[in-house]
């Protein structure tokens, strides 16, 4: 009887068949966490890589899907994924041969395989292939091909500075760009969060997004027309964190028509929106005084108080911070900003219970605004903004950093404050030694030339207040009170001490009590005496009457 094909056919099949149904329960098993050590103990990965190869498509398919899960739940399996790098770079480079699903997966891959470390990331682009592949894909007509090799590139941009300057210089930029103009808004997510990721990293890589050019592209998406608010705010994130580097990319973004669009974001009816055009406008202002003088005229002050004004979820900060870099450049911008009750909005956040940041980023904007001169410090002290940044710092909770900004601030605003009734105000015995200082700086500085002032300051007890200070000789603390008791004659300090000079007490010796004057026997008084002394009436003596006689 002859042999009959059938049977090895039949064997083949089943073969096939087994390959198939156990590459698919181990893709199964490896999206489950709880799984995956137990699998990486059964050598999952040496059984499951060399599948890659398999003659069968939707074996490797399946495979590769295998791999991507374990290297996405698994560091371990990772690593053993990039040691077999010859298996590794003919999965990869068999993608052009693939179907999209297989080079969805391929992508899907790097990704996972780069999100550990930047050794592994550089094994994986360098000497596996994974840069041609991503390139490969890019140029794919399927927008989910794309869109995992976006996700790939914002991983591998994430991880090292010099992984994202080789993805430039390989020419991906274009691709992605490309991705901006099309209808999917997945897409142009993806593509945003990629250029976002690179151009975080450093004013070089910065720049070469910029020269594509990106900005026109990304600046369309600030357009009033435009509803997407995703979309939006990534784009927004993409701009800030282009114009942050320099001057030149700044001028860059405004020549491609950031304004006035970015202002009207400013009033948008979302939140997030209104925070990150905010964080543009805080980046933008900070390179020139020109700029910062532009979002002025162009209204940007009310635009930033209104972000201020409506911040329910997110935190104020960005626009609290871009006023304060306004203020910063000269003191017409913050007489500016004074003019348009900023100052009003800004103390009622020191007062109110928000985070603690958000009140160290109001003390260190109020230190801006209050530091160009006398006028300007007034405007501050007139709010009552010197008291609240005092109990900022006098708060439990805030930290060291916040509590140096309070200080920083409080410097700024009383070298320049020439009203003494208000550093009258601030002269408690609550308020902190290193605070009282900057005070009593600028008290010795009016003493000299303010009789009233001296005088005041005695009435009020605050020139035996001082005396009660013991600081450290020859600090500086020591050396203020110093001048200030040099403002007054030492018999005056002597006495408000408690230390009356020997000049007074000699006087006191020879003094001899005039023969007018009456000493007061005091004796008890009869029953009959008390009744008839409250049953007499009195009246007050005044004049000539109320002398004895």
């Amino acid at each position: 009887m002859s042999p009959s094909p059938k049977a090895v056919v039949q064997t083949f099949d089943n073969y096939a068949k087994s390959q198939l149904t156990f590459v698919q329960n181990v893709a199964e098993l490896a999206s489950k966490p709880a799984y995956i050590e137990c699998l990486y103990e059964s050598h999952v990965v040496e059984i499951v890589l060399p599948l890659v190869t398999n003659i069968n498509p939707t074996v490797r398919m399946n495979a590769v899907l295998c791999l991507v899960r374990l290297a996405g739940n698994s560091e371990p399996c990772a690593k053993q994924i990039v040691c077999s790098k010859s298996l590794l770079s003919r999965l990869l480079g068999q993608l052009v041969k693939e179907n999209k699903y297989y080079k969805k997966n391929c992508m899907n891959l790097v990704k996972n395989l780069s999100k550990y470390s930047s050794a592994i990331t550089e094994i994986v682009i360098k000497e596996c292939g994974g840069i041609d592949a991503i390139f490969t894909c890019m140029k794919e007509f399927d927008s989910f091909v794309r869109e995992a090799a976006l996700q790939a590139i914002t991983c591998i941009t994430r991880m090292d500075v010099k992984l994202s300057q080789l993805i430039v210089d390989y020419g991906v930029l274009p691709q992605i760009v490309l991705c901006l103009k099309e209808q999917q808004q997945s897409l142009k997510l993806y593509a945003l969060s990629a250029l976002d990721e690179m151009a975080k990293n450093n004013e070089d890589l910065a720049l070469k997004i910029v020269d594509v050019p990106t900005l026109p592209h990304v600046i369309i998406f600030l357009m009033p027309n435009f509803v997407d608010k995703k979309v939006q705010k990534s784009a927004l994130i993409l701009i800030k964190n282009i114009v942050k580097h320099s001057l030149y990319l700044t001028e860059h973004a405004i020549e491609s028509n950031l304004f006035p669009e970015i202002l009207l974001l400013m009033a948008h009816p979302d939140e997030s929106i209104r925070n990150n055009s905010a964080k543009v406008i805080r980046e933008v202002v900070q390179h020139s005084v020109q700029i910062a003088q532009m979002v002025v005229n162009s209204g940007g002050i009310d635009k930033l108080l209104n972000v201020i004004s409506c911040s329910e979820e997110l935190s104020p900060n960005p626009a609290v911070h871009a006023l304060g870099y306004i203020a910063a450049m000269s003191p017409k911008l913050a007489s500016a900003i004074i003019q348009s009750q900023v100052l009003m909005h800004l103390t009622a956040i020191l007062r109110s219970d928000t985070d603690k940041l958000t009140k160290a980023g109001t003390v260190w904007t109020l230190g801006m605004i209050g530091q160009h001169s006398a006028e300007h410090a007034r405007s501050i002290c007139s709010c009552d903004a010197i008291t609240n940044i005092i109990n900022v710092y006098l708060d439990s909770g805030i930290e060291s950093e916040s509590r140096h900004k309070c200080i920083v601030a409080l410097e700024q605003i009383l070298k320049k404050c020439d009203d003494y009734n208000v550093l009258d105000k601030l002269l408690i015995p609550s308020t902190p030694t290193e605070i009282m200082i900057y005070i009593l700086e600028k008290i010795s500085i009016i003493l000299p030339k303010n009789s009233q002032a001296r005088r005041t300051f005695i009435t009020n007890g605050h020139l035996k207040m001082i005396q009660n200070i013991n600081p450290e000789v020859n600090s500086e603390l020591f050396q203020v009170i110093k001048a200030i008791n040099c403002c007054f004659p030492e018999d005056i300090i002597q006495m408000v001490a408690g230390d009356f000079p020997e000049t007074v007490m000699k006087t006191v010796d020879k003094y001899v009590p005039q023969s007018e004057c009456l000493f007061f026997n005091r004796q008890l008084k009869s029953d009959e005496q008390l009744h008839k002394s409250y049953s007499t009436s009195k009246t007050p003596l005044s004049g000539e009457e109320s002398s004895f006689k």
